[in-house]
């Protein structure tokens, strides 16, 4: 079966970029995503894109162009529509610096294609071909995931064995890393806080949610 690709173009007011886009990559479907201020705009070229291209095109509102609202809002399309898309690719042309640095953000932690647009041309993003939670070892995957089904924070380190089956010393090396590497504090993937009697209280970053939906996705496909 051919694969079937999903645009994702990220709405800041200048249209002849997403429409450079569509003509430079195949395109399936296409789903803008837009603030406020441009909701208005990105309605009116989903018509006109359904009129003339007979395209099926969806408007995305976010509340702001935030890299942690966006990377939400575009894993919820990744996992919505993973099963009838093989290829996503995200087109930051048209967004404004925010928008574009949460949309080449995306990129990266999905590990999906992405490209900007100067006038005419085309410049690829430089995305590796895997996303950021495939250099992620499984303990650390294990620990991150155990502190989600303790409901996103546990208060102590101790809470956290019972929760991973992991001994302290293992859960102190993964979270607080060491020479060797980063652990997932360094990473940006959890948040440690000294609680009352030098207890550990570790909580998981929006990143480190985001990581979690991205295993999802990439073992669902």
């Amino acid at each position: 079966m051919p694969s079937k690709t999903l645009q994702i173009a990220l709405l800041g007011g200048h249209d002849d970029a997403v429409l450079v886009g569509l003509r430079s990559f195949p395109a399936h479907k296409l789903v803008l995503i837009a603030t406020s201020n441009y909701t208005g705009q990105a309605k009116s070229l989903s018509d006109s894109l359904t009129n003339t291209l007979k395209l099926v095109v969806e408007v995305v509102q976010v509340k702001d162009a935030n890299i942690p609202t966006m990377l939400d809002a575009i894993g919820q399309i990744i996992r919505r529509d993973s099963e009838g898309f093989q290829d996503f690719i995200i087109n930051v042309g048209s967004a404004g610096r925010d928008l574009a640095c949460a949309g080449v953000s995306a990129a990266f932690i999905f590990g999906i294609k992405g490209f900007d647009v100067l006038g005419e041309q085309l410049s690829i993003i430089p995305v590796m071909k895997f996303s950021y939670a495939q250099v992620i070892t499984k303990p650390k995957l294990e620990i991150l995931r155990a502190i989600e089904r303790s409901g996103g924070e546990v208060e102590s380190l101790e809470k956290l064995r019972v929760a991973s089956n992991y001994g302290k010393p293992l859960l102190s090396y993964h979270i607080r890393g060491s020479e060797d590497g980063q652990g997932l504090e360094g990473l940006g993937l959890v948040e440690v806080e000294r609680a009352k009697r030098g207890r550990l209280k570790v909580k998981l970053t929006p990143l480190g949610r985001t990581l979690l939906s991205t295993v999802s996705f990439k073992q669902s496909v």
